[in-house]
């Protein structure tokens, strides 16, 4: 039964959802430090090409190439080009994948080939915003390691 009210509840609130995410000051703090802490890249970039590079069941895997603009965690500097991979339900509009965004990127390193091969940890593309941005900074300089005093 309570399951069922779970569900209930949340189904309710998922029209509210991309209300939230078109809100400038969302996400909050910790919710971008939570996915801080989950991926190796944290990057502001430009996306230069998108394309889908297969389907399975209903879901479309697309290749995105990207310029970082501005990076806040990861190897990548400003002028680089990230290549990386993210699944998206099918029929997702090819607009989608233009413009500046906010990208969070696992990185899965293949061994054999000495490459490392980034995607999109779920649900964590946001599209560029100051406040944003300025919540990354200060992720950012709290990871920073501080010089000792002499």
């Amino acid at each position: 039964m309570k399951t069922a009210i779970k569900v209930s509840i949340l189904v309710l609130l998922l029209p509210f959802f991309p209300a939230a995410q078109s809100d400038e000051s969302w996400p909050s703090l910790s919710y971008l430090r939570n996915d801080y802490r989950s991926v190796s890249v944290v990057a502001h970039i430009l996306i230069r090409n998108a394309e889908i590079t297969g389907r399975v069941g209903g879901y479309e895997n697309w290749r995105v190439s990207s310029e970082v603009l501005e990076s806040f965690k990861g190897k990548f500097r400003k002028g680089d080009v990230i290549e990386y991979f993210q699944g998206a339900e099918a029929g997702l509009k090819p607009e989608y994948f233009k413009g500046e965004k906010i990208v969070f990127l696992l990185a899965e390193h293949d061994t054999e080939k000495k490459t490392v091969r980034y995607s999109v940890l779920e649900n964590s593309t946001l599209p560029y915003t100051l406040d944003r941005v300025r919540k990354l900074k200060v992720i950012r300089s709290s990871y920073v390691k501080r010089r000792p005093r002499r």
